[in-house]
């Protein structure tokens, strides 16, 4: 819970720089890479996380790191670091993106079928949303051969179950 709301708070400050700046994916694509080195890199955690490591070698390293980044950019990475919410980078990036595709009208959806559909049939699918979403549809694609056949679309909390399993399973209660 204090993760998510810390991870807001700095993901509205953040992305309100960007905005500003006109920066609004460089932030995010610096922001992902450090949380994906962050988040598999046990060597680099342990390092920008260390107690006794002063923070101005922490902060060489990162810009020694993102060197050919801009230095409004830089000076975030710097004001996580200040603050000590490296541990929330996560959480920062969710929340940042989270921002991002609400600003530009933009939907997460995630679709589950039991074999891969055609460009065509997800074409199709993402014209369908959009049209009766009025938001642009970024679709996630998952495989489940134990769904048989037909769908599952995932909107945010809401779930449209269209699969032959669901069907087959409410005739065995009837």
């Amino acid at each position: 819970m204090i993760a998510n709301q810390v991870g807001n708070r700095y993901a509205e400050a953040i992305y309100e720089i960007a905005e500003s700046t006109g920066k609004i994916k460089e932030v995010y694509e610096v922001l992902n890479s450090l949380m994906e080195l962050y988040k598999n890199d046990n060597e680099f955690k342990t390092f920008i996380t260390h107690p006794l490591i002063e923070i101005d070698e922490k902060k060489k390293v990162l810009r020694d790191m993102y060197k050919n980044t801009d230095e409004d950019v830089l000076n975030i990475l710097f004001y996580i670091m200040d603050k000590n919410r490296m541990k929330y980078i996560r959480n920062i990036v969710a929340e940042y993106v989270k921002i991002y595709y609400y600003k530009n009208h933009i939907l997460d959806v995630e679709a589950t079928f039991a074999s891969e559909p055609s460009k065509a049939q997800q074409d199709k699918l993402i014209a369908n949303l959009e049209k009766k979403t009025g938001k642009k549809v970024k679709l996630a694609i998952k495989i489940d051969k134990s769904i048989i056949g037909g769908g599952i679309i995932r909107i945010g909390d809401t779930v449209m179950d269209g699969s032959i399993r669901k069907e087959l399973e409410a005739m065995k209660k009837n």
